[in-house]
């Protein structure tokens, strides 16, 4: 665990969650659209597949107020997901925190390609280190399992 200062206080960096901090991420996930309908029973699943996980724990009361998880093959690829902040802590510098973090954690800051899903309006946000849409003839593909 470190502990980082931010506008809002210290906070503390987790690689683990309790229980508790597993309940917190599973609210998180329902407050947002593109993460609304996971259970806990899928968020433990998740946490238990391997790759870093970055969590910003408030140790004054033991919330949970900035998530990201990494997925990596340890050399070409890292995938970034479930950027998250909560709603109460947004616009305050804790998302630039939270990317900071990742991006220059020692398990994927020599990865050739680090990659993330993002609306259109968060593209200039992520642009501030270095992703890009603008990938020539790559296509974002899908199968959706039954």
């Amino acid at each position: 665990m470190n502990a980082v200062s931010h506008d809002k206080g210290r906070l503390a960096l987790h690689r683990s969650l309790t229980s508790s901090q597993v309940d917190q991420l599973v609210g998180l996930f329902q407050a947002e659209w593109w993460t609304k309908g996971r259970t806990k029973t899928d968020v433990e699943k998740i946490l238990q597949s391997g790759g870093p996980i970055f969590a910003f724990i408030d140790p004054h009361c033991d919330d949970l107020v900035a998530f990201a998880r990494v997925l990596s093959d340890g050399v070409y690829k890292a995938m970034i997901f479930d950027i998250i902040v909560k709603s109460t802590w947004r616009n305050t510098g804790l998302g630039g925190l939270l990317m900071e973090t990742v991006m220059n954690d020692p398990a994927i800051v020599h990865i050739k390609h680090r990659e993330l899903y993002c609306l259109e309006e968060m593209i200039p946000f992520y642009a501030k280190w270095g992703f890009t849409a603008l990938l020539p003839g790559l296509h974002f593909m899908r199968k959706a399992s039954l």
